[in-house]
């Protein structure tokens, strides 16, 4: 099984985790029975780690169908860290916070 907070912690490198937005699910509200408190949950606002890792430390299937999780943006001082999916399938993945020098990918298929 996935779990949103330890994909956003091994995302984050060991780096602190500055802020978080938590989103809907990947498709809509669609799956949102499967979240533990998804109606409570903070959306579309900046939370500082401590307060989102508590809504964010669930587990689901991160395999093919409707997504399982929120979508989510993170930030560290050297990362932007987003959730990704394709057709269900789904992961994490984390962007430069800063002009890099390196290869950009395409995420969410192909």
């Amino acid at each position: 099984m996935a779990n949103l907070r330890r994909w956003i912690l091994e995302m984050a490198d060991g780096e602190p985790v500055e802020g978080v937005v938590i989103g809907e699910m990947g498709w809509g509200d669609y799956g949102k029975e499967k979240v533990p408190n998804y109606d409570a949950m903070p959306k579309g606002v900046v939370l500082s780690w401590e307060e989102a890792e508590k809504w964010l430390d669930y587990n689901f299937g991160g395999g093919y169908g409707a997504p399982g999780c929120n979508a989510v943006w993170a930030w560290t001082e050297s990362w932007v860290i987003a959730i990704g999916q394709y057709d269900g399938a789904t992961w994490p993945y984390r962007i430069p916070r800063h002009p890099t020098d390196m290869m950009p990918t395409m995420e969410g298929g192909g």
